[in-house]
């Protein structure tokens, strides 16, 4: 069976991007990670999740050993990356390299949608 006809027999257009079921961690984030596996692009060179921080939330800190770079879709918070705060809003990019902390508030009485792109570091 061709790619394609996998496509087709699993019932998702061959143009979208399905995302694998919604997890909520303990702090009210959702995360839904995309299942390109499941999508016309199998073997992207990078990841991507959608995910939510309701308003007054925050999400965890976090460090890792991949490159990253976040889409703000909706609402507006603080940015703390590396110590450094930022305001972003709908349409900020932010992005940063590997093993640098970061997390986002929804400070603003809003809730953020962010979309997160991330990828292997290069080798040092």
């Amino acid at each position: 069976m061709t790619a394609r006809q996998q496509q087709a027999a699993s019932g998702v257009p061959m143009a979208a991007v399905p995302f694998l079921p919604t997890d909520i961690e303990p702090d009210g984030v959702t995360v839904a990670e995309a299942d390109f596996a499941r999508s016309c692009f199998p073997s992207v060179p990078f990841k991507m999740a959608r995910f939510t921080v309701p308003p007054g939330g925050t999400s965890s800190p976090d460090q890792h050993d991949v490159q990253e770079i976040w889409v703000m879709h909706a609402g507006s918070g603080t940015l703390v990356v590396d110590g450094e705060r930022s305001v972003v809003g709908p349409g900020s990019v932010v992005g940063w390299p590997s093993q640098v902390q970061h997390e986002v508030f929804a400070d603003q009485g809003e809730e953020l949608v962010i979309f997160s792109f991330w990828w292997s570091a290069p080798d040092a």
